[in-house]
């Protein structure tokens, strides 16, 4: 269901660090790393949803396929687990809106999705 991207390129640093994390295939105590999840689309039209309902701001499925680990039980205990239960770490999700999406749209995703 995701079918739009923000940005069009990303800062060397990102692929640098995402290349670390292929690489190292672990979690660093510098907060350089980056985690990869893979959500359903149930679970991106979740993260929407909840969103909208938490902050009034509607956002694409794009979006909330990152917000999904913040909303999903599932996918947060991954997220928790990986980090050990480090009281240190910090979790950055980037938010954006979007031209792709409007309270038509979202209802029309959430009964496909969500309402089964």
């Amino acid at each position: 269901i995701a079918t739009s991207l923000g940005s069009t390129s990303v800062t060397p640093a990102v692929i640098q660090r995402s290349r670390r994390h292929r690489d190292r295939g672990e979690i660093s105590s510098s907060g350089d790393d980056v985690m990869s999840f893979v959500c359903t689309d149930g679970e991106a039209v979740q993260g929407c949803v909840q969103f909208a309902s938490d902050h009034r701001m509607l956002v694409e499925p794009a979006c909330g396929a990152s917000l999904a680990p913040l909303y999903s039980d599932r996918l947060r205990a991954k997220l928790l687990d990986q980090l050990n239960d480090n009281e240190d770490s910090v979790i950055v999700v980037e938010v954006c809106g979007g031209s792709g999406v409007n309270l038509d749209l979202l209802r029309g995703w959430k009964e496909s999705f969500l309402e089964k």
